[in-house]
């Protein structure tokens, strides 16, 4: 059994996420290219502000409990709640192991 670990983060943090998570050896992760939507007085730029949106990133790993607490814990304290998001859903089984 696993944990599904899901990431959401600034656009502008992807290299460091990326970096951090190699640095752990997880080296068996996904990134997504997404968009948040706000309200836009939460957004910086003019370009957010007319679209409504803010450029993120979602990384999916698929870790054992521990090293995803300790991951979740790590990226909170280096950057904030308010540019990461993290979301775990545990038990899960691999099927592909036998």
């Amino acid at each position: 059994m696993c944990s599904y670990l899901q990431i959401y983060a600034d656009i502008k943090l992807k290299d460091h996420i990326v970096d951090s998570l190699l640095e752990r050896r997880l080296n068996d992760f996904y990134y997504t290219h997404c968009d948040k939507y706000a309200a836009r007085n939460l957004l910086i730029s003019s370009r957010e502000q007319v679209s409504g949106r803010k450029q993120y990133g979602r990384f999916e790993i698929f870790i054992d409990y521990d090293r995803a607490v300790e991951i979740v814990e790590y990226f909170y304290g280096q950057y904030g709640r308010d540019n990461v998001s993290c979301f775990m859903i545990q038990s899960v089984e691999d099927f592909g192991k036998n």
